[in-house]
């Protein structure tokens, strides 16, 4: 059984493992870790998203704090795009509530398949 499990995992054809991270320091270390991990078992991981990233649209001076978290995250998008240049990158928006529910999953997932640059 553990050994079907294992060919299973290990077939892209059948099994991919798509890392969720967040821009910052501690997250991009971890997902670093996480795909070496995979690797290590041979088990796919060419997908990245990177969620909850934030928009500098109105943000009214440099000196506010959306702007410098908007900087910061810009760094490690930038890092993980240099990181992983061939693998499958997705951002998508921090959101002001949830995902919860159908219609707010149908919504969600227009992130996934459209790309949204900050």
């Amino acid at each position: 059984m553990v050994h079907r499990v294992k060919e299973q995992f290990s077939d892209p054809e059948l099994t991919t493992f798509v890392c969720v991270c967040i821009p910052e320091f501690l997250s991009l270390y971890e997902t670093e870790r996480l795909i070496q991990d995979l690797a290590e078992y041979d088990i796919d991981s060419h997908n990245i998203v990177v969620n909850q990233v934030l928009s500098s649209e109105g943000c009214c001076h440099e000196t506010c704090l959306l702007h410098a978290r908007v900087k910061m995250q810009q760094k490690y998008i930038s890092q993980y795009e240099d990181l992983y240049e061939d693998f499958h990158l997705v951002k998508t928006p921090l959101l002001a509530e949830e995902v919860r529910g159908i219609d707010k999953l149908r919504s969600f997932s227009e992130n996934l398949t459209k790309p949204y640059e900050p």
